[in-house]
């Protein structure tokens, strides 16, 4: 098992669309904790995914899960690009919030509906970072574990 400090970023967006990243894949599937079946206690996943990555679970799009947003329009105007830029923004704010993690390796993954979310936000941040001329989120391909 190697350091939190050395150990790549990655994204993990559940589908749906309308499946909750915190409830479903945080809680129930590669996360640290699971719930137990009282719904009150935790108990720890052998078989967590921050054993060789730290975890980022992003609930996406808006109105899925704990996001919202102050914009009315948000909720009637949504799709899989307006999702990208939205977490591409969420990204690049969360990285200057949390620098550490800045420079790190990243990916991104996820599962069923995810399967469109995620492309389009890779396509997203190779967009912009050579826009910009050089790497502000550090995408990677792929990552033998």
């Amino acid at each position: 098992m190697r350091s939190k400090k050395t150990k790549p970023l990655l994204l993990w967006l559940n589908g749906g669309p309308g499946c909750s990243s915190l409830a479903y894949g945080a809680m129930e599937e590669l996360g640290l904790f699971r719930v137990h079946s009282d719904g009150k206690t935790l108990y720890h996943n052998p078989y967590s995914w921050n054993k060789v990555a730290n975890v980022l679970f992003l609930e996406s799009p808006v109105r899925v899960g704990f996001s919202y947003s102050n914009i009315t329009s948000d909720y009637k105007n949504s799709g899989d690009q307006r999702n990208a830029a939205y977490n591409y923004a969420f990204l690049v704010n969360w990285l200057e919030r949390f620098l550490e993690y800045k420079d790190r390796d990243f990916y991104i993954s996820g599962e069923c509906y995810a399967g469109h979310y995620v492309p389009e936000l890779a396509h997203t941040i190779l967009q912009h970072n050579n826009r910009a001329n050089k790497t502000i989120i550090n995408l990677k391909r792929r990552h033998h574990w």
